[in-house]
């Protein structure tokens, strides 16, 4: 997925709301979300690690988070299109629109 948009929350709790996804799925042992300056990190972390980096730009009372990098573990790339529609599903949960 190359962007997606969050209205209504800051970056910081855009990623509060998502790790609690992840966290009642009981998937904090193998996916991260995290804030690193100016970007938000997605990380999958089982059998290797894959990596998405979004820059976060402001969007009205919102975000827009754009891809611009990323590193996809051999075994994982198989499996890339399961990956994808999982974390659109959270996104959805949480408010953001795929872009």
């Amino acid at each position: 997925m190359r962007s997606f948009e969050v209205s209504g929350m800051s970056p910081s709790e855009f990623v509060a709301k998502i790790v609690g996804e992840i966290n009642a799925r009981e998937f904090e042992r193998y996916l991260s979300v995290n804030l690193r300056g100016e970007d938000l990190a997605v990380v999958l972390s089982y059998m290797g690690t894959t990596q998405f980096d979004y820059r976060i730009s402001p969007l009205g009372d919102g975000f827009r988070a754009e891809l611009v990098g990323q590193s996809v573990a051999p075994l994982h790339a198989v499996f890339s299109d399961r990956f994808e529609d999982y974390f659109e599903k959270a996104l959805a949960k949480v408010g953001a629109t795929t872009i």
